[in-house]
């Protein structure tokens, strides 16, 4: 670029192109999460990769854009860099979630296929945003005495646009906006900088303006109608923590988390649509006068709303940490408010080690799609657990999987190094297992177990009947020496669950 060409450059422009392709890319980066997370989960991996993929797309951006601006310094050429960009997230829009859908089945949801998905998904248009700051940098330099604090500025500038991208998009539009939304509103700023730095030479570029024009339109468009609905989904949402989805069929709905069923609940009596949640009543066989209950992790509210129905005294606090949850549990599953139920929004954790309450019951089902948050899952958490338990007390614990796979095994020698009596019940018709921590109580034989659920069935209508729950109950032999407890040190809770064969697509 000759000397005073810059000049010519409108600043309000260029700076605009340098500060929002930083903030277009990390929210793009923010936002991919939420494409691949009901597909392959959220664990570490998924993070991982993304964040590998983006980064070596940074790394090859930068190359090919210094190189490209040292041939062919100016800013058209840019501007159709960054609307080629645009064409790869008009894709994403059209067609990113079905693409994600598809890689999954054809690499089984592994952390080799989620590296694949996110290059082909996110690499092209982070590349192209990679060129970004190397070729800002050689159309701005106008002598080497300044090329330092040139760099030094465009960059702090790009920094700032990327700071206020992840900000706006972690608090605003992710809290806010369904994904369609966000992608037609980040494609329609990708298009609109891209025709802004065109606009330099509009004669030259018209068939590249033309594009961006009508990339623009397909955002708008995009945005307008909404992605196509899908046969029996009332509602579909992404939030901070996990995608959701409302289905109905069979006399059912259901809430999924990243296409996981996470409860459910039958339209006819509003009991629980799904098998797991009814075995939560396991621990009246050992304690039948319990008169409260903690659950952690709310789901449909379907395992309380399941006992108070039968013990109408129990008082019942929820904890959950995403505030969407509530929200359609009373919007479509049928829950209801009443004098006995609290909910309270929180990591679990966290308000257990603020709480001074105690609970003859506190049931944990954590789970976010495939997977749980490692904290939940470590010794430390088990004995906060045991500590806000009343003498009578006893843990829940819901796993999804069979006790001979590592992660239910690891889940399994945590408890027992928490309480001295573990117990377990496996759920007719399902994988899931539900684990009994009782710092009181003493093997009961299976007979025992059996006549108690009959008395109590006396007393109560369960479905399944208490009796029949007692002969579901599983002797448990694992050589524990050889097993680690989970801990706050060593909880590699993402690999366990990779490990534990094939992730069922219903709990």
């Amino acid at each position: 670029m000759q000397e005073g060409e810059f000049k010519a450059i409108a600043p309000f422009r260029f700076y605009w192109v340098v500060a929002v392709s930083g903030a277009i890319f990390m929210a793009f980066e923010i936002l991919s999460s939420r494409i691949l997370a009901p597909h392959f989960g959220s664990s570490v991996y998924v993070w991982g990769s993304i964040i590998s993929i983006f980064l070596a797309a940074l790394s090859l951006g930068y190359a090919w854009g210094g190189g490209l601006a040292d041939r062919q310094p100016r800013m058209p050429i840019l501007g159709r860099l960054i609307t080629f960009a645009a064409v790869f997230q008009a894709v994403l829009l059209l067609w990113g979630v079905r693409l994600a859908g598809l890689l999954a089945d054809l690499t089984g949801g592994s952390p080799a296929g989620t590296l694949l998905a996110a290059s082909v998904l996110f690499g092209p248009t982070s590349i192209l945003f990679g060129t970004v700051s190397p070729y800002a940098v050689r159309l701005a330099a106008r002598d080497l005495a300044h090329v330092g604090n040139t760099a030094g500025r465009l960059y702090a500038i790009s920094t700032l646009g990327s700071l206020a991208g992840t900000l706006i998009c972690t608090f605003v539009l992710i809290p806010f906006l369904e994904l369609h939304q966000i992608l037609g509103l980040l494609l329609g700023l990708t298009a609109l900088t891209g025709g802004l730095a065109l606009v330099e030479q509009a004669r030259a570029e018209r068939p590249a303006l033309a594009l961006a024009v009508a990339l623009a339109v397909l955002a708008g468009v995009g945005v307008a109608r909404g992605p196509r609905a899908e046969t029996g989904v009332l509602l579909q949402r992404i939030t901070p923590y996990q995608s959701l989805r409302v289905l109905e069929g069979q006399g059912k709905r259901t809430l999924q988390s990243d296409r996981i069923n996470q409860g459910a609940v039958q339209l006819a009596d509003g009991e629980p649509g799904l098998t797991y949640p009814r075995y939560a009543a396991a621990a009246l066989l050992m304690n039948p006068e319990m008169q409260s209950l903690l659950v952690l992790g709310m789901g449909s509210g379907s395992v309380g709303s399941y006992l108070q129905r039968r013990l109408p005294e129990l008082r019942v606090d929820y904890v959950e940490i995403d505030p969407a949850i509530p929200e359609l549990a009373r919007r479509f599953l049928l829950f209801r408010d009443n004098a006995l139920t609290r909910i309270e929004i929180a990591d679990g954790r966290r308000f257990l080690s603020s709480s001074g309450g105690r609970w003859d019951y506190i049931y944990c089902d954590v789970y976010i799609g495939h997977a749980i948050p490692f904290h939940l899952t470590t010794i430390e958490f088990m004995r906060t657990v045991r500590e806000h338990l009343t003498p009578e007390g006893i843990f829940g614990f819901n796993i999804s999987g069979n006790l001979d796979l590592p992660f239910p095994r690891a889940i399994y020698r945590t408890v027992a190094a928490a309480f001295p009596f573990v117990t377990g019940f496996a759920v007719a018709g399902s994988d899931n297992h539900l684990l009994l921590g009782v710092p009181h109580t003493s093997w009961v034989p299976e007979e025992r177990l059996v006549e108690r659920g009959r008395e109590l069935d006396r007393r109560w209508s369960f479905d399944p009947p208490l009796a029949e729950v007692a002969r579901r109950r599983i002797a448990v032999d694992l050589e524990l020496s050889e097993i680690p407890p989970l801990s706050d040190a060593y909880a590699p809770v993402e690999y366990l669950v990779l490990v534990s064969s094939e992730v069922p697509t219903a709990r």
